[in-house]
């Protein structure tokens, strides 16, 4: 009787795990817009049941996830793909959140993990179908684009802009299809960034403090970042008569404007931190940067300049130091 009484809470951390879980992606299936900021955060509880219930159950939440996520989709490939790559960040985020490494270490790890675990998978799949991964993708990006314009069609977007784009898919699926590594590596470095926010504030509501996690807002990227940053845009500038490089620098690009864009944002809140902006104007701050994609682009170059300017004067109090 005693022993029931101790796996009774277990099993319902367990079922609250997965229930979480299942309630933020049939939210990405069903309501897209709202989905796509959702899909950002369904690694959270697996990272956070990962570290409350050990490795064992933390994997067991995640596979019984993927499990009915591949029964929903009927076993498409990609959306499986997708949604697995998620949950496997939030277990790997988990992991090195236990081994108390450093925050780059932390990051670093976990996407490389993430990212490491997810194309072996997929290129096993390949392995049992008549298409390689190129064509998969490929097929996928070409579906997901047709779908678009059929959404846009059904926003009420003049027909005028949606011919342009017609006109366009060609080159627009030519150049997804081959920026798709950056963009997978983006979107998990974005998961890995928003979940360690949250994660960090759960675990302290939770009464668990975790210091690799302290000082985010005084975090930098390293200072001998900004020469491969400048090498790759002026491959993209000067005039080269072979595409391959070409795309390279765009690939390149794409993976270092989120380390600058997280820098940028730390910038943003050790400002809110010291001038003690509200809460309310510090989430209307965030929502606006979120939805307006010019701003991405402003805080990218806050960040990119933090690097020479020290907007933080963080030097200056011996403080955002790389750590090692």
């Amino acid at each position: 009787m005693t022993r029931l009484r101790a796996i009774q809470p277990v099993v319902r951390d367990v079922m609250t795990g997965i229930s979480i879980c299942l309630v933020i992606f049939c939210t990405t299936i069903y309501l897209p817009l709202l989905g796509f900021f959702l899909a950002l955060v369904l690694p959270m509880p697996i990272t956070f049941y990962r570290l409350k219930l050990g490795r064992n159950l933390g994997a067991m939440i995640m596979a019984i996830v993927c499990a009915v996520i591949a029964g929903v989709t009927g076993g498409s490939p990609l959306d499986v793909f997708f949604f697995g790559s998620l949950l496997l960040t939030g277990f790997f985020l988990g992991e090195f959140i236990e081994m108390h490494v450093s925050i780059e270490r932390t990051g670093f790890y976990t996407c490389l993990t993430s990212m490491g675990t997810s194309l072996v998978v997929f290129f096993l799949y390949t392995l049992t179908t008549d298409q390689g991964m190129f064509q998969l993708v490929s097929d996928y990006v070409g579906a997901n684009l047709k779908m678009t314009l059929s959404l846009y069609s059904g926003m009420g977007i003049p027909q005028e802009s949606i011919d342009l784009v017609s006109k366009s898919m060609d080159t627009i699926h030519y150049v997804m299809t081959r920026i798709m590594p950056a963009l997978f590596s983006v979107m998990i470095m974005m998961v890995v960034w928003v979940n360690t926010l949250f994660i960090k504030k759960i675990l302290l509501k939770k009464g668990l403090h975790v210091s690799q996690l302290d000082g985010l807002n005084r975090w930098r990227a390293p200072e001998k970042l900004v020469w491969p940053v400048i090498f790759f845009i002026l491959l993209l500038l000067v005039p080269i008569p072979t595409t391959a490089l070409k795309i390279m620098g765009l690939n390149c690009i794409l993976v270092i404007m989120p380390i600058y864009f997280f820098q940028g944002i730390a910038v943003v809140s050790f400002v809110f931190e010291k001038r003690r902006f509200p809460g309310m104007l510090r989430v209307f701050i965030y929502s606006i940067i979120a939805i307006q994609q010019i701003f991405l682009f402003v805080i990218v170059g806050l960040g990119f300049f933090d690097t020479w300017i020290d907007f933080r004067k963080l030097g200056a109090m011996g403080e955002g130091k790389e750590q090692n």
